[in-house]
This record gives C-alpha cells, structure tokens and sequence, in this order.
C-alpha cells in the first residue's frame, strides 16, 4: 500500500502546480470527502499536521449545491511537509545548435526527426521503454499546438496526445472544424521527464525545456504556421519565457507573439480533465473561437453559443 504520508505529499505538489495555472477550484465528490476523511483520521501523524483552513472543506454528511472546493496554497504553519519527492533530472549540456539543410518542407521535417530521434540527450532522458516524442502532424497547417511535455501515454506511443487529454483535444479540434489530420501538434519538451514517483507527471524543468526548444523553434519554422496556439503556462513559459509571477487565467482570451507569428494562450486540455466545470470550458471556447476568428474560419451562432 501506498506510504500516506508521500501521497498527501504528491496531491499537495499537483495543487500547487494547479494553482499555479489558475486553477481555483476542483471537483470533489462527497464519497471521496469521506474516504479522506477516514485516511485522514486513521492517521495520526498526517492529521495533527495538517489543518486545513476555514472554507476548504464540507461536511461529509451535507447536502449542498456544489462540489467544489477552492484550492488554497497552504500556510506553511498548516502544513509540516514531509521531505520533497525528488525530481530526476541531471544536468544537460548547452540547447544544440544546428542549420536546417535547404529542401522543400519534407525533406527539412524528416531531417530534423531523425536529428531529434537520434539526439543523444533526448534518448538519455528517456524512461524505461519510453521512446523520443516528436511533432507530427500537416506541414502546411495553419494552427500550429504546442503542448508541454509528453505523458504515460505518449511515450509509450512515441507521438503527441494520444492520451486522455489528447482525445479531449482532439473533440476541440472537431469542434472548431478541424482534425488531427489538418493540424500541426507539437511539445516543448521531446521526452517525459523522469521523477521517483510510480504516477503522475513531473512539469519540465527550465533547463530541459532550454535544451529542446531550438528543436521546436525549427518546427514552427518549417511549418510556418499562422497561428501558434499554447496550451498550459508550461509551453507558455517556454515559447515567450519564464515568469514565476505568470497566470494563465491573466494570459488566455489576448494575442501574443512567438517567432513573429501571433500565438494565443490557454489552458492545457489536462486543466479540462481535472477541472471540468461549464465555466472552464467556455473559457478555453472562447480562445478557440478567437483562434478560429484570427484565422478567417466560418464561426456558426451554434458554435458562438458552446457552453453558455
């Protein structure tokens, strides 16, 4: 069984990195209140430490017109952390530097491939069985996704969002009149980063993302898209820099730049999957249609009117 104590540890990490993409609520189900509650009290150590605030929590036993618990950065009186999972990232050498060979769009995408594939950095940071993710997609896209590292999944498959998250963006993308097949899907980073942890994901840190990013640069090159859609602070942070006092919620539904092409911003499909309120997913709507607006797409009333 799972030690409690990392566990706590491992959901307390992930809210904070939730909040820090402007999460400010989550879904909680009474039946799961209930049994953290009996974990919670069945340990004695976990409980004594942790504290939670006024407002954080419901009765287990109550009826009321929400599920929703507003998601607070805890107080370092509140909470007696146990030491921090390591990340296992080990230093890299400098970004690489590279010309991309003359040849028509093909050509310069399949060399760039096999120069990441091969790439002795990216396969060096790979886990066990894990394989190099690289961009795919139509090298005469107009919108141009860039993700922020690849899961569980993707690895496996060696390809962007076939995940959960990648099926939800991928019924975005039909809803906007697009496919996989008419889009250009990219990451920041070509691996998933490693950790000690037997789940979840680690976000990339500044010298990973620093190291790939002259790979994605030359995607964005060859493809030469109209519009460079960010999904999540993390490819946001790497596209345009880092800024630790970033917030999405203050970066979406306004246009950016990157690489002189205009690039909106918005929450990775991820944020939908854990926070899949009415009202987080007519923000991301709105983005879409702005995108879809910035490139002279057709934007029914029916679409105009998705989640109000």
């Amino acid at each position: 069984m799972m030690n409690l104590t990392i566990a706590t540890q491992a959901v307390l990490e992930e809210l904070s990195r939730m909040r820090s993409e402007g999460v400010d609520r989550i879904f909680v189900q009474n039946h799961t209140l209930k049994e953290l509650e009996s974990l919670l009290s069945a340990n004695s150590e976990i409980e004594n430490n942790y504290a939670p605030e006024d407002g954080l929590t419901q009765s287990s036993g109550s009826t009321q017109k929400s599920d929703y618990l507003a998601v607070e950065e805890p107080k370092p009186k509140d909470v007696k952390s146990p030491a921090k999972i390591k990340n296992v990232a080990p230093a890299l050498p400098s970004p690489p530097s590279f010309e991309i060979p003359e040849g028509n769009k093909e050509k310069k995408w399949e060399w760039l491939r096999q120069k990441v594939l091969e790439c002795e950095t990216c396969n060096g940071q790979l886990n066990p069985s894990g394989k190099v993710v690289f961009g795919e997609g139509n090298l005469d896209a107009e919108l141009f996704l860039c993700g922020e590292a690849p899961g569980a999944e993707e690895e496996i498959a060696g390809s962007p969002f076939v995940g959960p998250a990648g099926e939800l963006l991928m019924k975005i993308l039909n809803a906007m009149g697009l496919n996989r097949e008419k889009v250009y899907l990219g990451n920041i980073l070509n691996w998933r980063p490693r950790h000690e942890r037997a789940y979840g994901n680690r976000p990339p840190t500044r010298e990973e993302m620093e190291f790939c990013l002259p790979y994605l640069r030359a995607q964005l090159e060859i493809v030469q898209p109209k519009v460079v859609l960010a999904l999540g602070k993390t490819a946001t942070d790497g596209l345009i820099g880092h800024d630790p006092k970033r917030r999405l919620n203050q970066m979406r539904g306004t246009w950016h730049e990157v690489s002189d092409l205009p690039m909106m911003v918005t929450y990775h499909p991820s944020y939908l999957l854990h926070n899949p309120s009415r009202t987080s997913k007519r923000k991301v709507w709105e983005d879409c249609i702005m995108v879809m607006e910035k490139l002279r797409m057709p934007v029914s009333d029916k679409q105009k009117a998705f989640f109000l």
